[in-house]
């Protein structure tokens, strides 16, 4: 099995991207629906994050306001980093369960792993190969903001804790430029995929 980690900035396509991907016949894991799971009431990250917030990031149902949380955590740093000791251990496990699972069912399977923070978590090493999604950073606000409720102020301080598209791209094995058309992503990660499916047959350098 070929492990690829897919990351890019917020608004910088890389849900777009991964839906081609699995249309093409890759196995997608998408962290942040991991991360969502693992937040519900009776898990012990959401026990965690209760503790180390208070009620106050609960709607009146009982369960997490996610985001009632980014706002707090992107306007603390101390705080974000907090809230990644917290669910970035559990993440990765299941993440890592998920991946041995595919390469149970398929031995030559291309699993794509979906991640914002792949790099910036130093997570990049367990993959195989990364790929990197890139578009302008003030399409990426434009992107964000038309499907999400959050103002142009604070998408931007959640671009500030990420890392730099141009330092990602520097790192990554592959881009794939969302900037242009959908036909044009699409090529491109059709080309992507090719190449990926052409290194399948090479030894996994991660280990688990």
């Amino acid at each position: 099995m070929l492990s690829v980690g897919l990351t890019g900035g917020i608004g910088s396509g890389k849900s777009t991207v991964a839906s081609i991907f699995a249309s093409l016949g890759a196995a997608i894991i998408n962290s942040d629906n991991i991360g969502r799971d693992l937040m519900q009431p009776g898990n012990v990250v959401f026990d965690r994050i209760l503790s180390g917030f208070g009620k106050e990031v609960l709607n009146a149902d009982g369960r997490l306001n996610r985001a009632k949380l980014a706002d707090i955590v992107f306007n603390d740093l101390d705080k974000l980093k907090h809230l990644n000791a917290i669910v970035h251990a559990p993440v990765l496990r299941e993440i890592s369960r998920l991946q041995q699972l595919h390469r149970k069912n398929d031995p030559n399977a291309i699993c794509v792993v979906e991640s914002a923070v792949l790099f910036e978590a130093n997570q990049n090493r367990r993959f195989d190969k990364m790929v990197v999604t890139w578009c302008r950073p003030e399409q990426q606000v434009e992107r964000f903001a038309a499907q999400s409720k959050f103002s142009v102020e604070d998408i931007r301080k959640r671009m500030a804790a990420q890392m730099p598209g141009e330092e990602k791209k520097r790192l990554a094995d592959f881009v794939i430029d969302t900037s242009g058309s959908l036909d044009e992503t699409e090529r491109q990660v059709c080309s992507v995929y090719e190449q990926l499916r052409a290194a399948t047959s090479t030894q996994p350098k991660m280990s688990y």
